[in-house]
């Protein structure tokens, strides 16, 4: 029974110590990484129990989903707090309108992919 409750507490004291240490700005970026993780493990178990008949459409779908995953990681990185030291003379505005472009980009990428 030890193990279990070691596990809550621990789990517990990190649930404390984000919401009170981390900013609604990086909830939100962190809310849309898990978004793009859960569909894209949906859309892969998909197609592992149902197939990937349009396959341009799976891989479209895929990349997109991954790709947004990486770009909103990105900016969460850039508008941490605790990462201004390394991203320094780069506005969290810079930031976001880079994560937009490539976030129009890639969705033009995946509809033209897509056919």
């Amino acid at each position: 029974m030890a193990p279990q409750a070691d596990a809550r507490s621990i789990f517990v004291a990190f649930k404390k110590s984000y919401d009170e240490k981390t900013s609604p700005r990086l909830k939100i970026c962190d809310a849309f990484i898990t978004f793009f993780l859960l569909n894209a493990l949906l859309l892969f178990a998909y197609c592992v129990l149902v197939g990937s008949f349009p396959f341009n459409a799976y891989l479209g779908g895929l990349f997109a989903n991954l790709g947004m995953l990486i770009f909103t990681v990105s900016l969460r990185m850039q508008a941490a707090p605790a990462n201004t030291p390394q991203f320094q003379g780069i506005s969290i505005e810079n930031s976001f309108c880079d994560y937009s472009l490539c976030a129009v980009l890639l969705l033009f990428t995946s509809v033209h992919f897509m056919g």
